[in-house]
């Protein structure tokens, strides 16, 4: 943290235990005292006004001669003569001017605390001098920050057990000077008991964090409840690598069959806890060229909330490559939006884009631009492509390789106005040390990491490193933190995050790592992009990007694999949550990194339980008085005989939101006539249960004494819950954990009943599992 010091004795700010016992006596002098002034300087006491410097051994000065004789030395007067549990307390003057205020600059335990000037009366001082100077100061403990404060606890904690010297906590310096005030000798005598005066600095810190939480809490509160198909949400696009199937070329120039599954099968690990290879789990080493493929894929990316693909779009000179999956999505009119990246540099062998070994070029002409996009318009006119208020939405890899890029994009976007568009949105991709899209004529940018991003080496902290490798291994937590820490953008910019990056696949010993990555750093990362898509981009355009889906042989994939199955594309889910880019920077931190009196995970876990709290406020706002589906479901009568209902399992039970619109979790016995409706909302918790909206539940009627006929009544209407999910920590098996329905009641013969939920098992609808309410109802 900013202004701590781990040095920081008393000799860090330039003055030895042995200097500070050769001070004067300088407490508050009172007119009494003044008496008998004399009789100390008999004593061999030192002034209250000398230089807080060690001086030459001399008889020492008379306090009172050396303040009435302003023009004799030392240049500056003070001392500190008060320390009373943070009340700190003094004077100072300058014999140049004793008029003026003197600036004083704090520290404690060598951290520089707040600066303040001497402006009180003193009139110890203003009578021995003579004249109403105003030489005090005053400093209490509200002068101190909440950093600071958790700075000096954690200092001060080590040394808790142990009374200290006065000189080793407090230092206050002439400003701009290197002159430090001294102590009263009886100040300076007195021993300290720091564990006395540490619940101070945890009062301050305590009430800094809890005016954070308040604050968290607010903004959570004041969340707008997300409205379903919201015009507004962010959506996710995963750049989408179309290699993965054989053609001419790549037999050509590296073997035939070659893909990119060549190269991920065969990478090493370099060092323990180096992930590789990446193993593909639930679509394999798969194939391109077999359809059902992409359609999994794009039913998988649905699943967890991406929302398109943006397809490198590989086009020299009038040449296409790899278009097949793109061709497909447009002729099959696949069920996903998506764009285009045109990948407009050299294809070498040094899959770098360089002028060295190139196997394609890419000549830049007027000619070959003009072409290139009119190549585009078939894909444009796509239903599925993606457009920025009907502009449609084209991504340029290295904007600055074309030869005038401004006129470049001026002739296409007459081009694509030419067709029916209104407009065409060119975004620059910020690769290669690209960040001003305005210099080039472009409407955006979209980050492309790990180009851009800022992070340290770390070859040097990876434990038992192949002694051969040639590459460079970064710290993909420093990759989060400063990406999160980026301040916005002075045009727009899609923010990009990535799940994992690592090209040794393909550069074997020469490729780069980025340690470290995991589901919940990207989570964090995904999570804080989303929140500030919201705040930071127009509605049309609130993409957040992502490297990538399925660049294996670089190590950034969403698609499964072996070792982390689901969990990258579970972060993106949970990252779409309006409450989560809140917190998205704290997941950042160890929770074990110390915030004064409490840990990071404190924090994390108070800051979860007020985001849960929110989302349960937020649904019994939308569900208190809400609208129930106007469809009631009768309650039949049923013999026992037709279904087998099972024994009820300790610890299922159902939670009502509302009973015909009022609470209905403290609820016991409700009171209803035949004529009128049950209306129920609320939510079910039984873990061991696959809670499918295409398995039935049902809401029973049994009579209490055990007679007469059993009452069942249909629920159609299901809602997913995930606050329910993530305030009890449930699977996603019980998303679908809520419901809400209106039961007419005019079939139910007069009685009492209990009122229970019954859930099917999956396989046989007719064998039912109960979970109680232990609600009694009465109907007349």
């Amino acid at each position: 943290m900013s202004g701590r010091n781990d040095d920081w004795g008393y000799d860090e700010v330039g003055e030895t235990r042995a200097d500070a016992t050769a001070h004067s006596d300088a407490k508050q002098i009172s007119a009494e005292e003044t008496q008998g002034s004399k009789e100390k300087t008999s004593h061999g006491k030192a002034d209250p006004g000398a230089r807080a410097i060690r001086l030459p051994s001399s008889e020492p000065e008379s306090p009172l001669k050396n303040l009435k004789d302003l023009y004799a030395a030392p240049a500056w007067r003070g001392c500190i003569d008060t320390f009373d549990n943070w009340d700190i307390r003094g004077w100072a003057l300058s014999t140049d001017n004793v008029m003026g205020s003197v600036g004083l600059d704090i520290f404690l335990c060598g951290i520089h605390v707040t600066s303040t000037t001497t402006r009180y009366n003193r009139p110890d001082i203003d009578k021995i001098v003579g004249l109403p100077i105003r030489a005090g100061f005053r400093i209490n403990a509200s002068a101190i920050s909440t950093e600071a404060a958790a700075n000096i606890f954690t200092q001060l904690k080590k040394i808790a057990d142990t009374p200290q010297i006065i000189g080793d906590i407090l230092t206050i310096k002439i400003a701009d000077n290197d002159v430090i005030l001294p102590f009263t000798d009886k100040l300076l005598a007195e021993k300290i008991e720091v564990s006395k005066i540490l619940p101070v600095l945890d009062a301050i810190i305590a009430s800094q964090v809890r005016n954070e939480y308040i604050s968290v809490r607010d903004q959570l509160i004041s969340l707008p409840v997300p409205e379903e198909n919201d015009a507004s949400e962010v959506k996710p696009i995963a750049f989408y690598l179309p290699q993965f199937h054989p053609f001419p070329e790549n037999d050509e120039w590296w073997g035939e069959g070659f893909t990119e599954w060549t190269n991920v099968v065969g990478a090493k690990p370099f060092f323990p806890t180096h992930h590789q290879p990446h193993i593909p789990a639930d679509f394999g080493y798969y194939d391109l060229r077999v359809e059902d493929v992409q359609q999994k894929q794009i039913d998988l990316a649905k699943r967890y909330g991406i929302k398109g693909f943006c397809y490198y779009y590989y086009w020299f000179s009038g040449k296409k490559l790899m278009t097949m999956p793109i061709d497909r999505h447009v002729e099959k009119n696949l069920d996903l939006d998506f764009c285009l990246c045109w990948a407009n540099e050299n294809w070498s062998r040094r899959w770098d884009g360089s002028e060295s070994d190139v196997l394609i070029a890419q000549r830049h002409v007027e000619e070959d631009d003009v072409e290139f996009i009119n190549s585009c318009i078939e894909y444009f006119k796509s239903d599925k492509y993606i457009t920025v208020d009907g502009a449609p939405l084209l991504l340029v890899y290295r904007i600055s390789l074309l030869q005038n890029p401004e006129a470049t994009v001026a002739r296409w976007r007459k081009i694509v106005k030419s067709h029916g568009f209104p407009d065409l949105h060119v975004s620059m991709v910020e690769s290669f040390g690209l960040t001003d899209p305005n210099a080039y004529g472009c409407d955006s940018s979209c980050q492309f990491p790990p180009h851009g991003v800022v992070a340290p080496e770390v070859n040097h902290k990876i434990k038992d490193l192949d002694p051969t490798y040639r590459g460079k291994i970064y710290d993909y937590k420093e990759v989060v933190r400063s990406e999160i820490a980026r301040p916005a953008a002075e045009y727009i910019q899609f923010r990009c995050a990535m799940p994992s990056w690592d090209n040794t696949s393909r550069k074997g010993k020469d490729g780069n790592v980025f340690a470290h990555s995991s589901p919940e750093l990207f989570e964090a990362w995904m999570s804080y992009l989303c929140a500030q898509a919201r705040v930071n981009l127009p509605s049309s355009s609130r993409f957040v990007f992502i490297n990538a889906w399925n660049e294996w042989a670089e190590g950034a994939h969403l698609e499964p694999d072996a070792k982390n199955a689901h969990a990258f594309l579970n972060s993106v889910r949970r990252s779409l949550s309006h409450d989560r880019g809140l917190v998205a920077s704290l997941d950042s931190l160890p929770d074990d990194e110390q915030i004064g009196a409490v840990t990071v995970g404190d924090v994390k876990s108070l800051v979860q339980k007020l985001a849960n709290a929110n989302q349960q406020l937020q649904g019994l706002i939308k569900n208190h008085g809400g609208s129930v589906s106007d469809r009631a479901s009768p309650f039949v009568a049923v013999d026992k005989s037709w279904f087998e209902v099972g024994t009820i399992t300790a610890g299922d039970r159902v939670w009502l939101d509302n009973i015909n619109g009022r609470p209905g979790h403290d609820t016991k016995i409700e009171f209803f006539s035949r004529q009128q409706t049950l209306t129920l909302r609320g939510w079910i918790h039984s873990p061991a249960m696959l809670l499918s909206p295409s398995l039935p539940v049902f809401v029973s009627l049994s009579p209490t004494d055990r007679s007469g006929f059993s009452y069942f009544a249909k629920i159609y209407d299901r809602e997913r819950r995930e606050d329910i999910i993530n305030s009890l920590n449930l699977s996603e098996s019980s998303v679908w954990c809520g419901f809400s329905i209106k039961a007419a009641l005019n079939g139910v013969e007069p009685g009492r009943y209990s009122l229970q939920f019954l859930l099917s098992k999956a396989g046989d609808i007719k064998d039912l599992v109960p979970v109680p309410t232990y609600i009694e109802l009465v109907v007349s």
